[in-house]
């Protein structure tokens, strides 16, 4: 066990004695901090490398950076050229950019310290920095997140197992030399956030411990490990559910860890496969994938990177309470194949299951048909390109909704299939923070604060934070848990203040509550005040007398309705040829009359 001398004998001037002593012997032990840098340019862009900056940050991925070393010779096309130079600092995030104002594509790149690779595009934690206040990547730089040594090693927990049957006491250990940090809120502890750990932990109610490792001669604290500790006697039953998809299904990956934070014995089960469409995935589990050589030399990839086969799969999968499915191939009939035909083989171990399409958000770059306003829908006789994020989020929900009404009309046993909007959660969250009404974050800190890349959210702390994950899992929760997260959920690996996180777990559950098809919807008899048109030329907004109404909007004379028309993220784009009409609505009242601009 891991103790502080601090904290046991409070005496201040020997803890500083101590961390001293520990900084010291730390420093007889060579560190691995980066000191050499091989890069191999970009085909024409060797003349545009000279003053491309090697940087350092322990920080975050996108701030505090300072300069190791510039490159101040052109290097030779198609070879690998090599800067030396003296730092004997660690850093957790290195960067190396073109220089300001170049617009050259980076090229490859390998940081060292002496032999020592610490990263490169096939070892470590590669990440392409984003362009705040601008929905876009900058390929003019790249990354390394060298987490593994610039942190020390994690805490470990004992016991091991979580589902308790009586009081325990939770004992944590770290590596030599390292004190330990701890909290019980569902935060992240920090050096200045959080207790030290002196003793065991007496858990006597369900508790979720999150704790990290700090040592001396490490610039940043270990990555957070986050156990929530269930007693029998105060577990919820929870739900059993399985899940189809790629990589945006596995953003829920984690769902049931949220779900067991409030107090729920949640167990799901994931076949993913990356990229893959539905019919890709039922392919896979009726053996016809292999009869595609690129689609089998795929499937080999994927089971090389230990993903489990299909067969492995179902043996573990007995009756679920629900399904989801993650449509996402414009190829609509296809589409709605492999959905039935993944429906009808759940509910051969469970007949009374209930399915979910899981609406996700789109690529930052927005280049699907639903973007382009090329998707069929059934709701109006025209539809229209998408021209912000927030329209390609209500656009791609209107994709959805359209293979639920066409699913529908085919599949006519069992319960028919919900959906769950998470990509309003993404539209309206990207709208908050551009209009700078997300507490304590920068207009146009979008991406780098919820997303590892450009469409993945970061989902693991060696991304920094959970905090998209967070937003996504919750209108989960939401939907099937039937209840409001907040101040049930803990946030768990995510940096969002407490405020941050009430507002992100308020939205989740607004989202699912005033989205119709999800069944939580209310009907009342107050009607909502009546949808009110602003428009500065290029975006209408629209806003009601009634605080936190939701809208329906149309662009084609078709009159909306609270199931009809695509749902207001923030923003409509002016178009020629539109003729906006909308509705307003909210849970529990009833809708407004139709207002026209």
């Amino acid at each position: 066990m891991n103790t502080n001398p601090r904290n046991l004998l409070g005496g201040v001037s020997l803890f500083i004695s101590i961390w001293l002593t520990t900084a010291a012997h730390a420093a007889d032990k060579p560190l691995p901090a980066c000191n050499r840098l091989r890069f191999e340019p970009s085909p024409g862009s060797e003349q545009a490398m000279v003053g491309a900056r090697l940087e350092g940050s322990n920080t975050s991925r996108t701030e505090g950076y300072v300069t190791l070393a510039t490159i101040t010779d052109a290097p030779a096309a198609k070879t690998w050229a090599e800067v030396k130079f003296d730092n004997a600092k660690l850093y957790r995030w290195l960067r190396l950019s073109m220089p300001t104002g170049s617009t050259a594509k980076m090229g490859k790149a390998e940081v060292y310290a002496n032999d020592r690779l610490l990263a490169s595009d096939s070892k470590g934690s590669k990440f392409a920095p984003f362009v705040e206040s601008k929905d876009a990547v900058n390929d003019s730089a790249i990354g390394f997140d060298v987490f593994d040594t610039a942190t020390p090693n994690r805490p470990a927990f004992a016991p091991a197992g979580s589902d308790l049957t009586q009081p325990t006491a939770v004992t944590l250990s770290g590596p030599r030399d390292t004190t330990i940090r701890y909290t019980l809120d569902g935060s992240t502890p920090t050096a200045d956030h959080g207790e030290t750990y002196i003793k065991p932990i007496h858990v006597e109610k369900n508790t979720t411990i999150t704790a990290i490792t700090i040592a001396a001669d490490r610039p940043a604290s270990s990555l957070p490990v986050a156990v929530t500790y269930l007693l029998k006697d105060q577990t919820k039953p929870g739900l059993f559910t399985a899940h189809i998809g790629n990589s945006l299904t596995g953003t829920c990956g984690s769902f049931w860890r949220y779900a067991r934070t409030a107090g729920y014995a949640h167990h799901q089960e994931s076949f993913l496969r990356p990229g893959s469409l539905t019919r890709e995935n039922w392919a896979v589990a009726t053996g016809d994938y292999k009869n595609d050589k690129m689609a089998n030399a795929k499937e080999t990839q994927a089971q090389k990177r230990g993903t489990q086969t299909w067969d492995e799969y179902w043996e573990k999968v007995g009756k679920v309470d629900l399904i989801t499915l993650q449509p996402r191939d414009f190829d609509l009939d296809k589409e709605i194949a492999a959905e039935i035909s993944f429906i009808r083989k759940f509910r051969e171990k469970s007949p009374n299951l209930q399915p979910w399409l899981y609406c996700e958000w789109v690529e930052m770059k927005r280049a699907r048909p639903s973007d382009s306003g090329t998707v069929p829908s059934f709701q109006m006789k025209k539809t229209f390109p998408a021209l912000t994020w927030e329209e390609s989020m209500s656009a791609m929900l209107l994709y959805v909704e359209e293979l639920q009404h066409r699913l529908g009309e085919q599949l006519h046993e069992g319960k028919p299939a919900h959906i769950i909007p998470s990509a309003l959660a993404m539209g309206w969250i990207k709208n908050m923070i551009d209009h700078g009404q997300f507490p304590g974050v920068k207009p146009g800190s979008f991406y780098p604060l919820l997303f590892s890349d450009q469409v993945h959210p970061a989902d693991s702390p060696i991304h920094s934070s959970a905090n998209g994950a967070y937003l996504v899992d919750l209108t989960w929760y939401s939907a099937f848990y039937r209840e409001a997260p907040e101040g049930k959920t803990q946030a768990i690996e995510t940096t969002f203040t407490p405020e941050q996180a009430r507002i992100v777990e308020r939205l989740a559950w607004d989202v699912v509550k005033n989205y119709p098809d999800c069944g939580l919807y209310e009907e009342g008899k107050e009607s909502c005040g009546k949808p009110q048109f602003s428009n500065d030329g290029k975006t209408i907004a629209l806003k009601s007398s009634t605080p936190g109404a939701w809208f329906r909007y149309t662009l084609d004379g078709t009159p909306p309705t609270r199931t009809c028309g695509y749902v207001y993220c923030g923003a409509i784009s002016v178009q020629p040829g539109i003729q906006v009409q909308a509705i307003a609505y909210k849970s529990g009242m009833a809708d407004s009359a139709v207002s026209s601009q």
